[in-house]
């Protein structure tokens, strides 16, 4: 049986970032990785970047039905869907490859199958053809990542109510799509088939869009897809589902309607990946779903670690990332720098975007401010409505604790503000910062310097 001084379960950016770490710090590696996927987990598979690609042809289709606003006359045809997925297919196989360069370079072993817990030091390898292989690891890292959550009314089909993960495989255009989930997942997926023609209606079971962010930025998203003709329901609860003849009949609670579709998404959000993980032979607890850890992503056994979704949380491809950073770093140094997820960006790359980090509600201490939404040089030009800025302000020490903002290259935005968090900046501090003209980052002073 062959020995490491780390095994890696998973290789998504949590799970690789940590283990390349390791293995420069001079340490034997072991990364176990399922055969269906590359490495490069959800986010380089089935997530952020196959969505970000297709997102990206959305917005150039979108650009050019709306042409004649730039003095242009640009015409479009409908969209084919198996033309843009083969785009995005080459650009992940191109991701893909320089993923499995670093690890090549890297030369870290690795192992494909399903890994599963023996002992708390011994793993099991079950390949696809039904053989297997055992390792053991003096430390061994978690980093399974998640999967999509599921409604019990309304299992996945693959055709019909589909997940996440099969809607990116989609290559037929519905005339009328049900989005179940005003978060993340959900608006991305409204937008994309909404600015390619399918009539989009998107069901949020509380009371605004991105429930997990402010409320007064939730409307103001909602207000903003309504005005792009997605349908949106929010405070709205799905009853049951079925499908006849290849139809979705909806039904929610509280009305005897019946709402008819040709395709369902279910957004509801993901959860920790643990199936078949045999957690119990290690001794490693699970809370909610998902693996137990402290703030150093130490399970209930010493030697054993976990990251990124599995550990569940922000379920964020950039915070996994940052965790397996830390977790390398504090395991080569012998230091103890957990992860501040105060400074971590949350964004939602729909049209428009949405960006976040820090707190998302004024409390005891904290203040907010939202910025009237005053066009500035850059959004006149760009034809595009002004950025929505609302920061979250310490009251004692004018530190900023938070800020959403909704807009064009909000995402992008965003980091002036984690820096902020991260650093517990205050209003002077950001408000004397010379901010490029014309650019949309000058909503962020505007808002900064019009706060009090």
């Amino acid at each position: 049986m062959q020995t490491f001084d780390v095994v890696v379960i998973g290789g998504g950016p949590g799970g690789m970032t940590a283990g390349m770490m390791l293995k420069q710090a001079g340490k034997s590696v072991a990364i176990i990785q399922e055969n269906h996927d590359s490495f490069g987990g959800v986010c380089l598979n089935r997530g952020c970047m196959p969505t970000k690609s297709m997102l990206k042809a959305a917005k150039v289709y979108r650009d050019a039905q709306n042409s004649e606003k730039y003095g242009l006359d640009l015409s479009v045809n409908p969209v084919d869907l198996t033309r843009l997925r083969a785009v995005a297919d080459a650009d992940l196989n191109m991701l893909r490859h320089m993923v499995q360069g670093k690890l090549t370079d890297a030369r870290i072993a690795v192992f494909r199958g399903k890994g599963s817990f023996l002992s708390e030091h011994e793993l099991q390898i079950c390949q696809a053809d039904g053989s297997s292989e055992q390792i053991r690891g003096e430390k061994i890292i978690i980093a399974t990542g998640s999967v999509p959550a599921e409604l019990p009314c309304a299992p996945f089909d693959g055709h019909s109510i589909l997940s996440s993960d099969q809607i990116l495989k989609n290559t037929e255009l519905p005339h009328k799509l049900l989005i179940i989930g005003g978060g993340a997942i959900g608006c991305e997926f409204a937008t994309l088939y909404n600015t390619f023609g399918s009539r989009v209606t998107l069901v949020e079971a509380m009371d605004s869009l991105l429930p997990r962010e402010d409320r007064e930025a939730g409307k103001t998203l909602q207000s903003t897809f309504e005005q792009q003709g997605i349908t949106v329901k929010t405070g709205a609860a799905i009853k049951s589902i079925s499908v006849e003849a290849g139809t979705v009949h909806v039904h929610y609670d509280g009305s005897s309607a019946t709402e008819k579709f040709d395709k369902v998404l279910v957004g509801i959000g993901r959860t920790a990946n643990i199936a078949g993980l045999n957690l119990d032979a290690a001794g490693v607890a699970t809370e909610q779903g998902a693996v137990k850890v402290n703030e150093m992503m130490q399970t209930t056994v010493p030697h054993i670690y976990a990251l990124g979704d599995v550990i569940g949380g922000m379920t964020l491809a950039h915070a996994a990332e940052k965790e397996g950073y830390l977790l390398a770093q504090n395991l080569i140094q012998g230091t103890r720098h957990p992860l501040d997820h105060r400074a971590v960006p949350r964004v939602v790359f729909c049209h428009p975007e949405v960006a976040a980090v820090g707190t998302h509600e004024a409390r005891a201490g904290i203040k907010a401010f939202t910025m009237p939404q005053a066009p500035n040089g850059r959004a006149v030009v760009d034809k595009v409505a002004p950025a929505f800025v609302k920061l979250f302000i310490e009251e004692d020490t004018s530190q900023i604790a938070g800020a959403i903002i909704i807009g064009e290259g909000a995402t992008e935005m965003i980091h002036e503000m984690a820096v902020a968090v991260e650093n517990r900046l205050s209003l002077e501090q950001i408000g004397k910062t010379v901010h490029a003209h014309p650019t949309h980052s000058k909503n962020v002073l505007l808002a900064v310097q019009h706060f009090n």
